[in-house]
């Protein structure tokens, strides 16, 4: 008999200290720091969850993993109620993923109105993934844009490629594109939805400040084509290093070996390393001038006829003292062969983009 007594005591301890199994047994637990409702199923201690369980919330949210006294600490959640902290803004939606030290910790996803995320977390908070918000802050060097945002982040800020649209003058404009610590930084893409017509055109920004430099203006023009021009990495850099002479200021050449005065078209290469061109005694045929967006330097688009009759597409900046049938020299750097259309025949052409325009 007393040995009889001595086992149930011993059992009775070893439940007392280890716990029982429940199921489907109505208790309450706490998930991320807040006391919900639940169905339990697993192991208990002292009326509490305590160990490995599942437990279903409402609206069909769930967690299952380890507890401990009535707390989940880690495991998986899915579609749980959470308030999470992004840019200052608490947004109370549901997560569903990772849980660890009784946070979202890992893979997981947010979900809320107006307010999507799918990536990684760390100690709750949004760390490296993507990102839908009606309502986001990207940083200006002069103010801060309020809009939606939709593409990477990381930490919560804009980081990567992505879209944001927001209304200026009650126009909606979109700018895509890459982006640096909540900021545009890159060649991105401008699109303005006007009420009867939308205009879409290169912007290139470095930490936020919208440059105007040679090589935006270069893809803007790009983007007026049906095809490319190819721009080549080593004829980017090239422009980058004349940066002067593209934009209109009149210096000499850094070495007579960037002139290639013997160039012709049937020579040409898309991919030939750069090399200035100088269109000699050359014939305009055509000059129009216009600002590719607001606040660019004045584009002169000219079509010139060289003595040995080839023509050439030139785009320059900053060219004002120039007319039609006026005789020039230009230093340019040949970007693509084309055929310019005229109403009875096409002529073989070389697109350029031209450094500077002498005139004779």
């Amino acid at each position: 008999m007393n040995n009889m007594k001595k086992r149930i005591f011993l059992l009775t301890l070893v439940l007392f200290l280890t716990g029982c199994m429940v199921k489907e047994e109505a208790i309450d637990i706490t998930v991320f720091h807040n006391t919900l409702a639940s169905t339990y199923s697993g192991r208990v201690k002292q009326k509490l969850p305590n160990g490995n369980g599942q437990a279903i919330l409402e609206n069909n949210a769930m967690v299952e993993g380890e507890f401990e006294e009535g707390i989940f600490i880690s495991g998986e959640a899915s579609q749980v109620p959470y308030s999470l902290t992004n840019n200052t803004q608490t947004i109370k939606g549901a997560y569903t993923g990772n849980v660890s030290n009784q946070l979202p910790n890992g893979e997981g996803s947010f979900e809320a109105d107006a307010f999507s995320y799918q990536g990684s977390f760390v100690d709750g908070a949004i760390e490296k993934g993507t990102l839908s918000a009606s309502s986001f802050h990207i940083d200006t060097p002069f103010e801060v844009l309020e809009g939606n945002y939709n593409g990477d982040v990381l930490k919560g800020l804009a980081e990567g490629n992505g879209t944001f649209t927001y209304q200026e003058n009650n126009t909606p404009i979109e700018i895509s594109g890459t982006f640096t610590n909540n900021m545009f930084d890159g060649l991105l893409t401008k699109t303005i939805h006007y009420s009867n017509a939308t205009k879409s055109y290169p912007v290139y920004y470095q930490k936020g400040w919208q440059l105007q430099t040679a090589v935006s203006m270069i893809a803007y023009l790009e983007g007026m084509r049906n095809t490319s021009y190819r721009l080549s990495e080593a004829q980017s850099t090239f422009i980058s290093e004349h940066a002067a002479l593209f934009e209109g200021e009149k210096k000499e050449l850094d070495s007579s070996d960037e002139v290639n005065s013997s160039f012709s078209y049937e020579q040409f290469n898309e991919t030939d390393a750069p090399n200035f061109i100088r269109i000699q005694n050359a014939t305009i045929k055509s000059i129009q001038r216009y600002q590719p967006y607001e606040e660019a330097n004045t584009v002169t688009s000219m079509i010139v006829q060289n003595a040995d009759g080839w023509y050439h597409l030139v785009f320059a900046y900053s060219v004002d003292e120039v007319h039609r049938d006026d005789y020039v020299d230009i230093y340019a750097l040949p970007l693509c062969r084309s055929t310019l259309t005229a109403p009875e025949q096409d002529y073989p052409a070389i697109d350029a983009v031209g450094a500077f325009v002498l005139q004779h």
